[in-house]
């Protein structure tokens, strides 16, 4: 690192900490951390790791961070990214922004902060459900990648699971101690590559719309959407979250819906006195735009003496945002959480006891989006309003997903049209799914 670079980042990391309203980094605490990351990403759409910064702030480093983040950490300061900004005039750039932002907190830094309190509560609610971190959003990063770097995927098998996939990649250039692949949200897929090689296989067990990601040290460099998709339903469960269990259509309940025997769930290891999760998958491109569509569904659970608070959780995967929607129990609205698109909604600071119902009944949930307004109905009454800013895509995916025995029936997308694009009733028989 040169003197030049090494005082152009000092003199970057002391204006971020300014706008962000940080005192001495050598007192900052893990909420400070925490804070600094969401705010960066507010300004940039780039998330830097809590290590990363960490490392970054405490001077621990003998050369230049990756470009991604040197980028990332330029525009966040000045709206230049780093190469800009060095053949710029520094002193010129401090003053011109100091004047405007020196006793003010913008309107973004209080967006911001209002969005870490909001997601660092909502934390422990995605973990429990869905074993993720914000990486569950599946949403790209833009504009902060590097673009000569080379990863790409090929699918061996075409709307069938299991499903090795091979990644292709070429890391000779980057400059790392160590790096890894990860295929989807979940950290326990993460696995080390090294230099000199160029490809490696992971297999999915479950469909989706996922983003695979390549790392450097714990930076994420490149991310690719690898969209695995199966010719029906497909119904998995997790116990742990890291452990996936998978069930044939020959061992699902021979009703007149989609759902499976508490029999059955302990014959294939299920512990039912433990949490577990229960998922159902129907994974192709729907030909539906996620900000203007209308999706329909029923659902009800089955009591278990083990859940105090049984969950409904409802997703359309798009290709760059998503829906997740949350119905509990009566008494439950605490632990209800929502996300459309970029805005998302806690039940811990938030009245969402309207997306509560007697879940072991019957119920119904619409959501009608039209230009990224949404109105979600329960049973036909509307029960809650939102909206977003950021477009959610294509949708790729729809999913379930209960901390429980849960079933669904009647699965209806239609497009701004009004046309069906999507509708299963489940009336078939097994038998008849099976021979389809």
């Amino acid at each position: 690192m040169t003197q030049s670079d090494k005082a152009l980042l000092a003199e970057i990391k002391k204006k971020i900490a300014r706008d962000a309203r940080l005192q001495d980094a050598a007192i900052w605490s893990q909420k400070d951390f925490d804070f600094l990351s969401f705010f960066i990403e507010e300004k940039t759409a780039c998330r830097l790791s809590i290590s990363t910064l960490k490392r970054i702030w405490s001077n621990d480093h003998q050369r230049l961070p990756h470009i991604s983040t040197l980028d990332a950490l330029s525009k966040t300061a000045f709206d230049k990214n780093w190469k800009h900004l060095k053949a710029a005039s520094l002193p010129h750039l401090v003053t011109e922004k100091d004047d405007t932002a020196k006793n003010t907190i913008s309107g973004q830094e209080k967006k911001a902060k209002k969005i870490v309190i909001a997601l660092l509560l909502a934390i422990p609610i995605t973990l429990i459900l869905i074993g993720g971190t914000k990486t569950l959003q599946k949403k790209q990063q833009n504009g902060q990648e590097m673009p000569d770097i080379i990863f790409k995927h090929r699918k061996t098998l075409e709307n069938k699971l299991p499903n090795t996939v091979v990644f292709d990649y070429d890391i000779e250039q980057i400059d790392a101690d160590r790096f890894f692949l990860q295929q989807s949200w979940d950290t326990s897929r993460k696995v080390e590559i090294f230099k000199g090689t160029k490809q490696r296989t992971d297999i999915y067990y479950v469909p989706g719309y996922f983003t695979a990601k390549l790392f450097a040290d714990d930076e994420i460099v490149k991310e690719i959407p690898v969209h695995v998709v199966y010719e029906d339903w497909f119904m998995a469960a997790r116990q742990p979250m890291s452990t996936i269990i998978t069930f044939d259509q020959h061992l699902w309940l021979n009703k007149n819906h989609l759902g499976i025997a508490t029999e059955t769930l302990e014959t294939k290891g299920i512990d039912l006195n433990k949490e577990f999760q229960l998922a159902y998958y129907y994974v192709k491109d729907f030909e539906v735009d996620g900000d203007n569509l209308f999706y329909k569904t029923s659902f009800h659970m089955n009591a278990l003496e083990s859940v105090d608070c049984p969950m409904a959780n409802f997703h359309l995967q798009g290709t760059t945002g998503y829906y997740w929607i949350m119905i509990g129990n009566q008494g439950c609205g605490s632990e209800v959480y929502l996300r459309t698109g970029d805005t998302s909604h806690n039940g811990k600071t938030q009245d969402l006891t309207n997306l509560t119902t007697n879940i072991y009944e019957w119920n119904e949930l619409e959501i009608r989006t039209s230009d990224k307004k949404v109105q979600l109905l329960l049973n036909g009454t509307e029960v809650f309003s939102t909206s977003y800013e950021d477009p959610i895509g294509k949708i790729m995916e729809i999913s379930y997903f209960f901390n429980g025995p849960g079933m669904i029936d009647d699965v209806e997308l239609k497009n701004e049209l009004g046309e069906i694009k999507f509708f299963d009733d489940l009336e078939n028989d097994l038998n008849e799914r099976t021979l389809q």
